[in-house]
């Protein structure tokens, strides 16, 4: 069976995505969301678009919602996506950062999906710091299907196999027998990390204030008043100094912020 989404149908879609998390639905999105959403409606036998609205919006868990907007938007993530944010933090902000003065480093990653990106924070300042000096990273996103992957941390041996040989020794556990072909982030690493589930439109509610957020790629889905709304609260939970990273392909120009532009997708509360 073939299903036309209607641009009313369409509209009620966006109103409620955008309503529920912030995520800014245009009409040249309409044939995207129907090619992808039509998979689901063959597979769960659901006779038309509205019946599907209506499923989404009566479901109180949230998980309708969630499996949704996984749907329509594009979850690529890996180990060490984009690279220049790890040199700056074993560079610039590693000479910066001043240790006397707090009792350990607090890292957010606010969109950390499946888990590669915390972890690959945690590996970072663990080549850092060693023993000598404690890191905690508080790593959220909305879906709890990918923050349950991200907690289990077991990934395919091909997710890894750029990863520095000795980084891979240290840091992941290679499965044997009916975990082979997949590695396991060692207790070494996942102890420094803590998940939770946190939508970025709604108020925060986070265990401290941060030195380092990391919230990449997730702003280019925000209209600009809502991505404007989410930098300014990320910066009543920073400390002073501290850094903000957003994609390389993101950009704060336009939005009202107190930030103060460092280099491309970086930049720093003072």
């Amino acid at each position: 069976m073939e299903y036309i989404i209607s641009d009313k149908d369409f509209d009620a879609f966006a109103k409620m995505v955008y309503d529920k998390v912030g995520i800014h639905l245009t009409r040249d999105k309409k044939q995207l969301l129907q090619s992808r959403v039509n998979k689901v409606l063959r597979k769960r036998s659901i006779g038309s678009y509205r019946e599907y609205y209506d499923i989404i919006n009566s479901d109180t868990s949230g998980d309708e919602l969630v499996e949704f907007i996984n749907l329509i938007s594009t979850n690529v993530t890996n180990f060490f996506r984009e690279e220049k944010h790890f040199e700056f933090l074993r560079t610039t902000w590693q000479r910066s950062f001043d240790f006397k003065f707090s009792d350990s480093v607090k890292i957010w990653s606010a969109a950390c999906s499946s888990g590669e990106e915390p972890y690959s924070i945690a590996i970072t300042m663990k080549e850092m710091l060693g023993d000598k000096y404690p890191f905690e990273i508080y790593a959220t996103d909305i879906s709890s299907k990918v923050l349950s992957i991200a907690q289990r941390g077991v990934y395919p041996l091909q997710a890894v196999d750029k990863i520095d040989k000795n980084l891979l020794k240290k840091y992941f556990q290679e499965g044997k027998n009916n975990s082979a072909g997949f590695v396991k982030v060692k207790s070494n690493i996942q102890r420094h990390v803590k998940f939770g589930r946190l939508n970025l439109i709604e108020p925060f509610t986070l265990p401290y204030h941060f030195d380092i957020i990391f919230c990449r790629n997730v702003m280019i889905y925000f209209d600009l008043q809502t991505k404007e709304s989410i930098v300014n609260k990320f910066y009543d939970f920073m400390q002073k100094p501290s850094y903000l990273m957003i994609g390389h392909s993101e950009s704060l120009n336009g939005t009202k912020h107190p930030f103060q532009y460092v280099q491309p997708a970086t930049y720093k509360k003072v």
